[in-house]
């Protein structure tokens, strides 16, 4: 029932954005203009982004002393963004089982290790955001005084998930034992703080590129704003990556990067104009390399599409010979 209502909400978001599209088309279409080199740096900065991605993700598995490939990330990385389109998460179950089968890490590890993923990114963007709005905006309306409350939020409790300590449960339950086994891998994961680091570093690197490409989006639509207010979009942007009200968060980044617009004095039309050229070169990208990655997994390792997820006994480790797929 509540899987039914995400859905609903997320297709009612995505339906209004194209409306009001539709009804503002005149206004809007020779706003239209995207040149060539515009293009090419859009699609050349969506490239560098998802590299980054598959290099953090292979770093971030060094806390649990798995070495993985990073052309096998890659592929990885992309595959999974295309499965994500598809309800119930499933590029984040196929990424799962994926890791489980071909480099043993378990599914509690796993939980960390997606748990930590989000929170470094939500942590990045948060921690630029607050800085940029007291430096350069200076909190001096109402709109930029709700963006920080709610990025100031979002960092408390990224720190609190991420770094305070949490009591064993003593059950000999299946469930506490899950638990448990959850909260070792949280520990592991947050004591190495070298990786951690370097993880936020990669994902700030992203997180400055995000905002670059809808800088050059705004940028080729006629909007000028200042540079620090397309960070701010970008981080906005960034902490809709993972949430999973929608498949994609098709809709929801949407709604968010044309509010945050508003707030930052961008007219609503150029926003979600700006917004659905950002989703329409997301989703060219997904569907062409994502498929092409898809298809690539599919053949070398048909056995992970066909059988059930998570159906492999835990700690059992398949195809152990996998871990020089495009190894560098």
């Amino acid at each position: 029932m509540i899987k039914t209502v995400k859905y609903i909400l997320g297709l009612a978001i995505l339906f209004f954005l194209i409306a009001y599209l539709y009804h503002n088309w005149r206004d809007m279409r020779y706003l239209l203009n995207i040149n060539r080199w515009d293009l090419l740096s859009i699609y050349v900065i969506s490239l560098l982004a998802q590299l980054n991605t598959a290099y953090n993700v292979r770093y971030l598995l060094f806390a649990f002393q798995i070495k993985t490939g990073f052309g096998d990330m890659f592929v990885l990385q992309n595959a999974v963004n295309l499965l994500n389109y598809v309800p119930m998460k499933f590029g984040t179950l196929f990424r799962a089982n994926y890791l489980k089968r071909h480099y043993g890490l378990t599914y509690a590890r796993f939980g960390a290790f997606f748990v930590y993923l989000n929170l470094l990114m939500f942590f990045t963007a948060s921690v630029a955001s607050l800085c940029i709005l007291i430096s350069v905006y200076d909190l001096a309306s109402y709109a930029s005084k709700v963006i920080f409350a709610a990025f100031a939020l979002i960092l408390v409790l990224s720190f609190c998930v991420a770094f305070v300590p949490l009591p064993a449960i003593s059950s000999t339950h299946k469930l506490g034992k899950i638990l448990n086994n959850f909260l070792d891998a949280r520990h592991q994961m947050g004591k190495n703080k070298k990786t951690l680091i370097f993880c936020t570093l990669l994902l700030l690197f992203n997180f400055i590129i995000t905002s670059i490409r809808l800088g050059i989006i705004y940028h080729s639509i006629g909007q000028e704003l200042h540079p620090a207010g397309y960070l701010i979009l970008g981080a906005l942007g960034y902490t809709t990556l993972f949430l999973s009200l929608t498949p994609g968060s098709l809709g929801i980044r949407e709604l968010v990067l044309s509010s945050g617009g508003v707030a930052l004095g961008i007219p609503l039309k150029i926003g979600i104009l700006a917004a659905l050229i950002d989703r329409a070169v997301a989703l060219s990208w997904v569907f062409v390399i994502g498929s092409a990655c898809t298809t690539w997994l599919w053949r070398k390792y048909p056995a992970d599409f066909t059988t059930p997820q998570f159906s492999s006994k835990p700690g059992e480790k398949e195809n152990s010979g996998s871990t020089d797929l495009l190894q560098n």
